[in-house]
């Protein structure tokens, strides 16, 4: 099934772009990262729009001829997921604009603001789904049992989960906590999707089932809405950089030059794919000024050229030397 889901996913990919009539990029370059991330983004946006659509419209009449809310609540946790697709497509396209006077260092958090607006909606949805199976409780309102509502569920779960597996491999390829996020909601949705559809089956002889599975799922959807809120957050606040990230860089400067002594003061600027680092280092003491620019540039061009950071380094004098210190 997965070999099948790769052969469309790269046949898909080639209908929509050559609908886009896609050109190479002249500011990045058709092979550069950003170009393949943003391609991919549409990509998984799209497919994941169109997939989500139609299951939400299958579910969600369904729900209304067997009058089960936990199964229209996950229809529109199903629509919820086209929309943050959209917001995908549409962070992606802001992040794509070229830096101006009033955004030097370009539009990149449109990424992660788009991966904040998907939270949200998340977690607005699930509000509402847990009102709803709460007042259904109190009603005492059954549903109305039905081997095709199981059957729905189960196929809606197959298809969801597949399209959370290629979703999450997407993202990870290419680095996109967006994209990542949008193959969590499938996820969820399909875990979801699959436990309702076994606890109506098993629980079908027991009025109020679908109540208390409405909320469960609405637990389940603020759940990852709390996860992918914070997680965006953390990164427009200013998130410290891994530690994986700082031993590269720190790796990259003492290649670059063997003097280097002590490397402090390291911050990391995120916009996105535009990644500003500022460092200072400690060099010998007798250092002329010229040789100290000197170091500084090609220490900044190391940098870009292999981690793709655009690099500001301030030079110190250095006392005596202290082996690999890092602060």
């Amino acid at each position: 099934m997965f070999c099948a889901l790769r052969d469309v996913e790269e046949y898909v990919g080639y209908l929509y772009l050559k609908a886009l009539k896609y050109k190479k990029d002249r500011r990045w370059g058709v092979c550069s990262s950003w170009v393949l991330k943003k391609r991919t983004a549409y990509l998984e946006g799209f497919v994941s729009t169109l997939v989500n659509l139609l299951l939400f419209l299958v579910k969600y009449f369904t729900g209304l001829v067997f009058n089960s809310v936990a199964v229209i609540a996950d229809a529109f946790h199903t629509f919820s997921d086209s929309l943050t697709s959209v917001v995908l497509i549409v962070g992606y396209r802001v992040a794509d604009k070229p830096a101006d006077r009033e955004h030097p260092f370009g539009h990149g958090r449109a990424e992660t603001v788009g991966g904040l607006i998907i939270g949200v909606l998340l977690g607005v949805a699930a509000y509402h789904f847990t009102i709803s199976s709460y007042e259904k409780l109190l009603a005492g309102v059954p549903l109305e049992y039905s081997d095709l509502l199981v059957v729905v569920l189960v196929a809606s779960t197959v298809f969801k989960a597949a399209l959370g597996l290629w979703a999450y491999r997407l993202g990870r390829k290419h680095e996109s906590q967006p994209i990542v996020a949008d193959a969590w909601h499938h996820a969820s949705d399909a875990i979801a999707t699959g436990l309702l559809s076994v606890a109506i089956y098993a629980g079908r002889d027991y009025w109020w089932i679908d109540a208390v599975l409405g909320m469960a799922v609405s637990a389940l959807i603020f759940l990852t809405a709390a996860k992918i809120v914070y997680e965006s957050s953390s990164e427009l606040l200013g998130k410290s950089p891994s530690r994986i990230e700082l031993d590269k860089l720190v790796e990259t400067v003492r290649e670059a030059h063997s003097d280097v002594r002590r490397i402090h003061h390291i911050h990391f600027h995120k916009y996105g794919n535009h990644v500003e680092v500022t460092l200072h280092i400690e060099l010998p003491g007798g250092t002329s000024l010229r040789e100290a620019h000197e170091v500084a540039t090609k220490i900044e061009n190391a940098v870009r050229s292999k981690l793709g950071y655009e690099a500001t380094v301030h030079v110190e004098p250095g006392g005596e030397p202290v082996k690999d210190h890092v602060d």
